[in-house]
């Protein structure tokens, strides 16, 4: 799935196993500090080799809330993941997500999200799955 920014999505087209979004990320210096910033990080002041494992979680859910123009009131419900290697900078990943399920119950609607991270050489870094309840 491709978007242009000024488009909204119709959430009632998308299907089970559609690709929602694919997106690849170089983890620099400036990703990590924003990451630890933002998270309010004390404990890993200094860059290391490798980065924390959750930075790859959140780019992974970064590029499914973008790519899927996720509104306003939506919230992020649950989220499984499982890691099976470590990310050191430098490295790129790619993050593709891909639709599980789309449902609507009374006022709300209800998206669940496959996403896998790999590197460059296509070794699975990340595997997961994200919930997400918006307004219908």
């Amino acid at each position: 799935m491709t978007s242009n920014n000024s488009e909204s999505i119709n959430y009632e087209t998308l299907s089970s196993g559609d690709i929602v979004s694919k997106r690849s990320y170089v983890i620099d210096e400036k990703i990590v500090n924003d990451y630890l910033l933002s998270t309010q990080d004390t404990n890993s002041k200094k860059l290391t080799s490798s980065i924390p494992s959750m930075i790859i979680a959140a780019l992974g859910l970064r590029g499914v809330v973008n790519d899927l123009k996720i509104p306003g009131g939506t919230l992020h419900v649950g989220q499984e993941i499982s890691f099976t290697s470590s990310v050191s900078i430098g490295e790129t990943l790619q993050c593709e997500a891909h639709l599980i399920s789309n449902t609507v119950r009374k006022d709300w609607r209800f998206i669940s999200v496959g996403i896998k991270v790999r590197n460059k050489n296509n070794t699975l870094i990340m595997e997961g799955k994200s919930s997400i309840m918006l307004p219908a």
